[in-house]
């Protein structure tokens, strides 16, 4: 197994597919383009939202409202930071920025697809295997055969876009999966990584300890990631060979 460091800033936006081959900067949406992205999204959301408050129980609903004011609050610090909206914007027109406005639109999308993976019913017999968001920055791949989980765990954290990168193999016990890096780089000489994983029925709590030899100041692997895509069989294989032997451009 081996896993990955990865400690650069970029902007939110860049596809990462693209990264590698196109240095340009992505071009700015008008104040216009951004107002139509951000409207769209919030109907989305509030759409997926009120799907919530019918079809969860009213206990569950409540918790879920907890969790929705505090991805709000955190949607808004990222948003309207200096980061992002420039440090000559006043603290109280950040929000009345196209910046805003378009990166706004983009969590709100992602924080969606969260949703709408939180209302899924489970297939029967189903594994963890797909595409698993916390809709704050981190993104787990997972491929289940048995009781290996493959996995890399790519994460965008914090207001200044501290990264973070890692995969390998863990045990898996239902609920419970680990893993550690223990042994597998002899220049590591601190104390092992270790990633827990704890099923909570829809949700797959991510909890890390020693992780910063992998990821920047902030950007923890630590989060309740849900399941809001499949894997392709060509993707699956993907995850794996990563998770084996690191990314290809490693």
């Amino acid at each position: 197994m081996k896993a990955c460091l990865l400690l650069v800033l970029l902007s939110w936006f860049v596809v990462p597919s693209l990264r590698a081959e196109d240095s340009t900067e992505p071009k700015q949406p008008t104040k216009a383009e951004a107002k139509v992205a951000f409207e769209k999204a919030d109907k989305a959301l509030n759409e997926i939202w009120a799907k919530a408050k019918t079809d969860l129980p009213a206990s569950q609903f409540e918790a879920l409202k907890i969790d929705q004011r505090g991805w709000i609050e955190w949607r808004d610090y990222i948003a309207a930071s200096f980061a992002n909206v420039g440090s000559e914007v006043p603290e109280d027109k950040a929000k009345d920025t196209s910046e805003y406005l378009a990166l706004a639109a983009d969590l709100m999308e992602t924080r969606v697809q969260w949703l709408k993976g939180y209302l899924k019913d489970p297939v029967e017999g189903d594994t963890r295997t797909g595409v698993w968001k916390d809709s704050q920055g981190g993104e787990l791949n997972l491929v289940q055969e048995g009781k290996k989980l493959f996995f890399t765990i790519d994460v965008v954290r914090g207001p200044t876009y501290h990264l973070g990168s890692i995969g390998g193999e863990a045990f898996w016990n239902s609920p419970l999966g680990w893993f550690s890096d223990q042994g597998n780089d002899p220049e590591k000489k601190d104390e092992p990584t270790n990633l827990a994983f704890i099923q909570r029925d829809k949700e797959l709590e991510v909890v890390g300890a020693n992780t910063s030899p992998y990821h920047g100041a902030r950007a923890y692997f630590d989060g309740k990631y849900i399941r809001v895509a499949a894997l392709s069989k060509e993707q699956a294989a993907k995850v794996k060979k990563e998770a084996v032997e690191g990314p290809a451009d490693q």
